[in-house]
């Protein structure tokens, strides 16, 4: 009888190690985690594209341990609300603009700067290589995700849905050529410290505006122009006349989370979301290069908007005229001091 009741003993020891077991460490193989993404974009925008081509690789690449619960179109909050909304457990990520982390952090000004990458006006692809080369750098937007890090951040991709912004007038007389043509003109700007210093230098004034509002404004006359992104612009048809290729405005979209939550989260997982998100400034560097190869052909041949080339004399004009926009954003924001100086090594090497 006490062999039996030693063995019976024994097995449910047995039993209960097992599950002991399988509630403990094996189970963490097996818990799923859902980040809730707020972002203002619409679904039809590359914007919100992107977010759900990171949620199906995120899915695929934890055999569905990850994934992300997406809410576009402000449902959640506002733009500006979003990276505070993350800092305080919210919301657990973000697909935001360099404009608005602005807001939070003023070094996200820095890709504000006009003419901070190498261009060429009839060839994008040398301002996407450059911009790519500057992102992928160590010295560059790695840095500059540190920094975010160091605020409570994880940036996981810095990559873009357009071209370098550029100027565009509604009337085709206030066509914007050499600095001379843009002095006087009303134009809508995105916004933070930079654009307002660039307009100035070209004694041009910048006016805010509501994006639901600009279409009017610019029927009216109660602003001249913009500075915009030219497939924003497409898909939004808005009522101009003209686009001069000058690099007033290098707008990233950065995805960002929160470090907090990202360091909750198991080794592999952290490792997937790092590596998905460097596919996904791949990812987006291709879709962009792609739809950007003829857009302003399909400008003009489908909205009637005239394309200004600018020759290599007047863009030395404007680089020489807009110098003290970056001489003011150095003065407020010493800590740009090395991405500018990686910013021109890599400009100078192409």
């Amino acid at each position: 009888m006490k062999k039996f009741k030693l063995l019976v003993f024994f097995l449910v020891s047995v039993l209960l190690m097992t599950a002991c077991s399988s509630n403990g460490s094996g189970s963490k193989e097996k818990d799923t985690y859902v980040l809730r993404v707020s972002h203002p974009y619409q679904k039809a925008t590359l914007h919100h594209q992107y977010m759900v081509w990171f949620d199906e690789e995120i899915q695929k690449r934890s055999d569905g341990r990850l994934s992300l619960e997406i809410y576009s179109d402000s449902q959640l909050m506002p733009p500006a609300q979003e990276i505070p909304g993350i800092l305080q457990g919210q919301i657990d990520m973000t697909h935001s603009l360099s404009s608005i982390a602005g807001s939070f952090d003023p070094i996200w000004y820095f890709f504000d700067l006009p003419f901070l990458f190498d261009y060429d006006p009839k060839d994008p692809m040398v301002y996407m290589d450059n911009r790519k080369a500057f992102v992928e750098s160590e010295k560059g937007g790695r840095l500059i995700a540190r920094m975010a890090e160091e605020k409570g951040l994880k940036v996981l991709s810095l990559g873009s849905t357009d071209l370098y912004a550029t100027l565009w007038t509604a009337d085709e007389s206030k066509m914007i050529t050499d600095t001379a043509s843009a002095h006087g003109l009303k134009l809508r700007t995105p916004g933070g410290r930079v654009a307002p210093e660039t307009l100035k230098a070209i004694k041009a004034s910048g006016i805010s505006i509501p994006g639901t509002e600009l279409p009017t404004a610019l029927q009216q006359g109660v602003v001249d122009g913009l500075i915009t992104v030219p497939l924003y612009l497409y898909d939004n048809k808005l009522p101009v006349k003209t686009q001069t290729l000058y690099p007033f405005v290098n707008y990233v979209m950065p995805v960002m989370m929160s470090q907090k939550k990202f360091d909750s989260l198991p080794e592999d997982l952290q490792e997937i979301l790092v590596e998905t998100g460097k596919d996904l400034e791949q990812y987006a560097y291709d879709k962009v290069s792609e739809e950007i190869a003829d857009v302003n052909e399909r400008l003009e041949s489908e909205q009637g908007i005239k394309t200004y080339y600018p020759t290599p004399e007047e863009i030395e004009e404007w680089k020489k005229v807009t110098e003290p926009a970056w001489d003011s954003f150095l003065k407020s924001e010493p800590r740009a001091k090395e991405l500018i100086e990686e910013a021109m090594r890599l400009r100078d090497d192409n």
